[in-house]
Protein backbone atom coordinates (compact mmCIF):
# COMPACT_ATOMS: atom_id res chain seq x y z
CA UNK A 1 0.00 0.00 0.00
CA UNK A 2 1.30 3.46 -0.56
CA UNK A 3 2.84 5.58 2.07
CA UNK A 4 1.49 9.04 1.45
CA UNK A 5 4.13 11.92 2.83
CA UNK A 6 2.40 15.05 3.52
CA UNK A 7 4.04 18.30 3.13
CA UNK A 8 2.75 20.62 6.33
CA UNK A 9 1.99 24.07 5.28
CA UNK A 10 3.25 25.70 8.48
CA UNK A 11 6.64 23.57 6.98
CA UNK A 12 6.11 25.35 3.88
CA UNK A 13 5.26 28.81 4.98
CA UNK A 14 8.82 28.71 6.40
CA UNK A 15 10.36 27.61 4.02
CA UNK A 16 8.96 30.15 1.14
CA UNK A 17 9.74 33.02 3.72
CA UNK A 18 13.32 32.22 4.27
CA UNK A 19 13.55 32.67 0.64
CA UNK A 20 11.89 35.72 0.29
CA UNK A 21 13.39 37.72 3.26
CA UNK A 22 16.54 35.66 2.81
CA UNK A 23 17.68 34.89 6.45
CA UNK A 24 16.21 33.12 9.37
CA UNK A 25 16.18 36.40 11.81
CA UNK A 26 14.08 38.40 9.78
CA UNK A 27 11.52 35.01 9.02
CA UNK A 28 11.58 33.98 13.12
CA UNK A 29 10.02 37.77 13.61
CA UNK A 30 7.81 37.75 10.69
CA UNK A 31 6.32 34.11 11.95
CA UNK A 32 6.42 34.51 15.52
CA UNK A 33 9.20 31.91 16.21
CA UNK A 34 12.91 32.06 17.24
CA UNK A 35 15.32 31.34 14.92
CA UNK A 36 16.34 28.09 16.50
CA UNK A 37 12.55 26.93 15.58
CA UNK A 38 12.86 28.14 12.14
CA UNK A 39 15.89 26.26 11.58
CA UNK A 40 14.48 22.89 13.28
CA UNK A 41 11.08 23.70 10.74
CA UNK A 42 13.54 24.09 7.55
CA UNK A 43 15.37 20.81 8.62
CA UNK A 44 12.19 18.68 9.37
CA UNK A 45 10.92 20.19 5.60
CA UNK A 46 14.24 18.41 4.28
CA UNK A 47 13.76 14.92 6.38
CA UNK A 48 10.18 14.72 4.61
CA UNK A 49 11.58 15.75 1.09
CA UNK A 50 14.61 13.46 1.58
CA UNK A 51 16.84 16.21 -0.04
CA UNK A 52 18.59 19.48 1.41
CA UNK A 53 16.73 22.57 0.28
CA UNK A 54 18.77 25.69 1.05
CA UNK A 55 22.65 26.16 1.37
CA UNK A 56 24.52 28.73 3.39
CA UNK A 57 27.58 30.77 2.82
CA UNK A 58 28.00 32.72 5.84
CA UNK A 59 24.59 34.93 6.25
CA UNK A 60 23.34 33.80 2.93
CA UNK A 61 20.73 31.80 2.23
CA UNK A 62 20.28 30.12 -1.36
CA UNK A 63 18.01 27.67 -2.74
CA UNK A 64 19.80 23.92 -3.90
CA UNK A 65 18.28 22.66 -6.87
CA UNK A 66 15.77 20.90 -5.23
CA UNK A 67 14.72 23.91 -3.18
CA UNK A 68 13.90 25.66 -6.72
CA UNK A 69 11.81 22.24 -7.36
CA UNK A 70 10.00 22.53 -3.98
CA UNK A 71 9.82 26.38 -4.41
CA UNK A 72 7.33 26.75 -7.03
CA UNK A 73 4.96 23.69 -5.53
CA UNK A 74 5.10 25.38 -1.77
CA UNK A 75 4.03 29.13 -3.06
CA UNK A 76 0.90 27.26 -5.38
CA UNK A 77 -0.10 24.84 -1.98
CA UNK A 78 0.54 27.91 0.61
CA UNK A 79 -1.55 30.67 -2.58
CA UNK A 80 -4.55 27.65 -2.54
CA UNK A 81 -4.33 27.01 1.34
CA UNK A 82 -4.52 30.99 2.16
CA UNK A 83 -7.50 31.58 -0.59
CA UNK A 84 -9.63 28.69 0.88
CA UNK A 85 -9.55 29.92 4.82
CA UNK A 86 -10.11 33.73 3.01
CA UNK A 87 -12.96 31.95 1.13
CA UNK A 88 -14.28 29.68 4.23
CA UNK A 89 -14.16 32.74 6.38
CA UNK A 90 -16.12 35.19 4.13
CA UNK A 91 -13.49 37.56 4.28
CA UNK A 92 -14.03 40.77 2.08
CA UNK A 93 -11.03 41.92 -0.26
CA UNK A 94 -10.22 45.41 0.84
CA UNK A 95 -7.23 47.53 1.56
CA UNK A 96 -4.33 48.86 -0.90
CA UNK A 97 -2.93 46.86 -3.07
CA UNK A 98 0.28 47.97 -5.57
CA UNK A 99 0.47 46.39 -8.73
CA UNK A 100 3.54 46.34 -11.06
CA UNK A 101 3.15 46.00 -14.79
CA UNK A 102 6.19 46.23 -17.51
CA UNK A 103 5.59 48.84 -20.20
CA UNK A 104 7.01 46.94 -23.23
CA UNK A 105 4.70 43.54 -22.61
CA UNK A 106 1.05 43.27 -22.78
CA UNK A 107 0.03 46.44 -20.53
CA UNK A 108 -3.23 46.48 -22.17
CA UNK A 109 -4.06 43.26 -21.84
CA UNK A 110 -3.20 43.15 -17.95
CA UNK A 111 -4.93 46.54 -17.54
CA UNK A 112 -8.22 44.66 -18.58
CA UNK A 113 -7.64 41.97 -15.77
CA UNK A 114 -7.27 43.97 -12.93
CA UNK A 115 -10.06 46.56 -14.30
CA UNK A 116 -12.73 43.73 -14.28
CA UNK A 117 -11.16 43.02 -10.65
CA UNK A 118 -11.07 46.41 -9.69
CA UNK A 119 -14.89 46.61 -10.39
CA UNK A 120 -15.46 43.35 -8.62
CA UNK A 121 -13.79 44.28 -5.63
CA UNK A 122 -15.02 48.09 -5.02
CA UNK A 123 -13.32 48.30 -1.56
CA UNK A 124 -9.72 47.55 -2.64
CA UNK A 125 -7.85 50.45 -3.71
CA UNK A 126 -5.72 50.37 -6.69
CA UNK A 127 -1.89 51.67 -7.10
CA UNK A 128 -0.98 50.52 -10.42
CA UNK A 129 2.79 51.37 -11.67
CA UNK A 130 3.76 50.85 -15.17
CA UNK A 131 7.73 50.91 -15.16
CA UNK A 132 10.70 49.37 -17.18
CA UNK A 133 10.79 45.18 -15.26
CA UNK A 134 13.96 45.41 -13.72
CA UNK A 135 12.69 49.14 -12.08
CA UNK A 136 9.32 47.11 -11.02
CA UNK A 137 11.60 44.13 -9.52
CA UNK A 138 13.95 46.51 -7.57
CA UNK A 139 10.41 48.10 -6.32
CA UNK A 140 9.05 44.54 -5.48
CA UNK A 141 12.35 43.38 -3.33
CA UNK A 142 12.18 46.60 -1.43
CA UNK A 143 8.66 46.01 -0.27
CA UNK A 144 7.10 49.08 -2.71
CA UNK A 145 4.96 46.79 -5.00
CA UNK A 146 2.93 43.93 -3.69
CA UNK A 147 2.41 42.09 -7.01
CA UNK A 148 4.59 42.41 -10.43
CA UNK A 149 4.61 41.14 -13.57
CA UNK A 150 8.17 41.65 -15.15
CA UNK A 151 10.07 40.42 -18.43
CA UNK A 152 13.12 38.92 -17.33
CA UNK A 153 15.96 37.82 -19.13
CA UNK A 154 16.36 33.73 -17.66
CA UNK A 155 14.10 31.99 -15.09
CA UNK A 156 13.65 30.95 -12.93
CA UNK A 157 13.78 34.28 -10.90
CA UNK A 158 13.14 35.73 -7.25
CA UNK A 159 10.00 35.44 -5.90
CA UNK A 160 8.44 34.09 -9.27
CA UNK A 161 5.44 31.77 -8.85
CA UNK A 162 4.52 31.32 -12.48
CA UNK A 163 6.24 32.08 -15.92
CA UNK A 164 6.28 31.70 -19.58
CA UNK A 165 7.97 32.33 -22.42
CA UNK A 166 7.52 33.81 -25.60
CA UNK A 167 9.34 34.57 -28.75
CA UNK A 168 9.43 38.65 -30.07
CA UNK A 169 9.01 38.84 -33.57
CA UNK A 170 10.95 41.28 -36.26
CA UNK A 171 8.28 43.67 -37.33
CA UNK A 172 8.00 46.36 -39.69
CA UNK A 173 5.34 48.35 -42.19
CA UNK A 174 3.65 46.43 -44.31
CA UNK A 175 4.92 48.65 -47.13
CA UNK A 176 8.53 49.33 -45.95
CA UNK A 177 10.96 48.49 -48.58
CA UNK A 178 14.24 46.29 -47.18
CA UNK A 179 17.92 47.06 -48.56
CA UNK A 180 20.00 44.01 -47.48
CA UNK A 181 23.03 46.32 -48.23
CA UNK A 182 22.41 49.06 -45.63
CA UNK A 183 22.71 49.23 -42.27
CA UNK A 184 19.52 47.83 -40.44
CA UNK A 185 17.49 50.89 -38.82
CA UNK A 186 16.28 49.31 -35.44
CA UNK A 187 13.77 50.62 -33.59
CA UNK A 188 14.46 50.33 -29.50
CA UNK A 189 13.48 50.52 -26.33
CA UNK A 190 16.84 52.53 -24.64
CA UNK A 191 19.92 50.01 -23.41
CA UNK A 192 19.37 47.69 -21.07
CA UNK A 193 16.41 46.36 -22.91
CA UNK A 194 15.60 42.49 -23.83
CA UNK A 195 14.20 42.82 -26.68
CA UNK A 196 16.63 45.52 -27.67
CA UNK A 197 19.22 43.12 -26.92
CA UNK A 198 17.79 40.50 -28.63
CA UNK A 199 17.68 42.30 -32.06
CA UNK A 200 21.45 43.27 -31.70
CA UNK A 201 22.81 39.61 -30.81
CA UNK A 202 20.79 38.09 -33.82
CA UNK A 203 21.96 40.80 -35.95
CA UNK A 204 25.63 40.39 -34.55
CA UNK A 205 25.57 36.42 -35.37
CA UNK A 206 24.86 37.13 -38.98
CA UNK A 207 27.29 39.81 -39.42
CA UNK A 208 24.74 42.77 -40.55
CA UNK A 209 25.12 46.36 -39.84
CA UNK A 210 22.83 47.80 -37.59
CA UNK A 211 22.09 51.44 -36.47
CA UNK A 212 19.54 52.78 -33.40
CA UNK A 213 17.50 54.55 -36.30
CA UNK A 214 14.55 55.59 -33.09
CA UNK A 215 14.65 54.88 -29.23
CA UNK A 216 11.85 55.66 -27.31
CA UNK A 217 10.91 54.15 -23.59
CA UNK A 218 7.14 54.26 -24.56
CA UNK A 219 5.41 51.50 -26.52
CA UNK A 220 3.51 53.29 -28.43
CA UNK A 221 5.96 55.71 -29.92
CA UNK A 222 8.04 52.09 -30.76
CA UNK A 223 4.70 51.07 -32.71
CA UNK A 224 3.70 54.59 -34.60
CA UNK A 225 7.77 54.42 -35.46
CA UNK A 226 7.64 51.03 -37.21
CA UNK A 227 4.18 51.80 -38.98
CA UNK A 228 5.74 55.14 -40.44
CA UNK A 229 8.20 52.95 -41.83
CA UNK A 230 11.11 54.30 -39.69
CA UNK A 231 12.61 51.03 -39.32
CA UNK A 232 12.14 47.43 -37.40
CA UNK A 233 11.67 46.54 -34.07
CA UNK A 234 11.04 43.20 -32.09
CA UNK A 235 7.35 43.20 -30.80
CA UNK A 236 5.43 40.34 -29.17
CA UNK A 237 2.10 39.19 -31.17
CA UNK A 238 0.55 40.93 -29.11
CA UNK A 239 2.05 43.90 -29.58
CA UNK A 240 1.85 44.18 -33.23
CA UNK A 241 -0.56 46.65 -34.69
CA UNK A 242 -2.66 46.49 -38.03
CA UNK A 243 -0.50 47.82 -40.90
CA UNK A 244 2.21 46.30 -39.33
CA UNK A 245 3.37 42.84 -41.40
CA UNK A 246 6.28 40.18 -39.40
CA UNK A 247 9.83 39.98 -41.33
CA UNK A 248 10.65 36.08 -41.90
CA UNK A 249 14.14 34.64 -42.48
CA UNK A 250 13.99 34.60 -46.06
CA UNK A 251 14.43 38.18 -45.75
CA UNK A 252 17.43 38.22 -43.80
CA UNK A 253 16.03 38.61 -40.27
CA UNK A 254 16.73 35.18 -38.14
CA UNK A 255 14.42 33.90 -35.46
CA UNK A 256 14.85 35.97 -32.12
CA UNK A 257 16.00 34.44 -28.88
CA UNK A 258 12.89 33.86 -26.00
CA UNK A 259 11.97 36.73 -23.41
CA UNK A 260 10.72 35.27 -20.27
CA UNK A 261 7.85 36.79 -18.48
CA UNK A 262 6.73 35.93 -14.66
CA UNK A 263 4.25 36.80 -11.96
CA UNK A 264 6.36 37.87 -9.15
CA UNK A 265 5.46 38.38 -5.36
CA UNK A 266 6.59 37.72 -1.51
CA UNK A 267 3.65 35.22 -0.17
CA UNK A 268 3.97 36.56 3.45
CA UNK A 269 3.82 40.19 2.70
CA UNK A 270 0.35 39.36 0.64
CA UNK A 271 -3.10 40.49 1.62
CA UNK A 272 -6.32 38.78 0.76
CA UNK A 273 -7.12 41.18 -2.32
CA UNK A 274 -3.39 40.07 -3.62
CA UNK A 275 -3.52 36.67 -3.28
CA UNK A 276 -7.18 36.84 -5.34
CA UNK A 277 -5.81 39.24 -7.66
CA UNK A 278 -3.20 36.29 -8.16
CA UNK A 279 -5.54 33.78 -8.80
CA UNK A 280 -7.42 35.57 -11.47
CA UNK A 281 -4.05 36.52 -13.12
CA UNK A 282 -3.16 33.06 -13.13
CA UNK A 283 -6.55 32.10 -14.54
CA UNK A 284 -6.47 34.65 -17.34
CA UNK A 285 -2.55 33.51 -18.23
CA UNK A 286 -3.33 29.87 -18.31
CA UNK A 287 -5.47 30.68 -21.18
CA UNK A 288 -3.17 32.19 -23.71
CA UNK A 289 0.07 30.86 -22.52
CA UNK A 290 1.12 27.39 -21.36
CA UNK A 291 2.64 29.25 -18.10
CA UNK A 292 5.31 27.57 -16.26
CA UNK A 293 5.44 27.03 -12.40
CA UNK A 294 9.17 27.61 -10.96
CA UNK A 295 8.79 23.81 -9.87
CA UNK A 296 9.38 22.81 -13.57
CA UNK A 297 13.01 23.90 -13.03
Amino acid sequence: MRQFINLQTDLLRTFVTVVDLGNYTETGTVLGRTQPAISLQIKRLEELAEAKLLSHKGRQVDLTPEGQALLGYAREILRLNDRAVATLHQKKSKGILRIGLPIDYSTNYFQKIIADFSRANPDVMLDIRCDWSKDLLNELHSDDLDVALAVTDAMPAPYVSLYWSERPVWAGSRHLKLNRKAPVNLIAHPEGCYYRKRMIDTLNIEGREWRIAFESPGISALQNAVLEGMGVSALTKKTLLPGMRILEPKEGFLALANIHIGLFYKHVKLSDAALKLIEEITTAVRSFQSPTSTRAQ
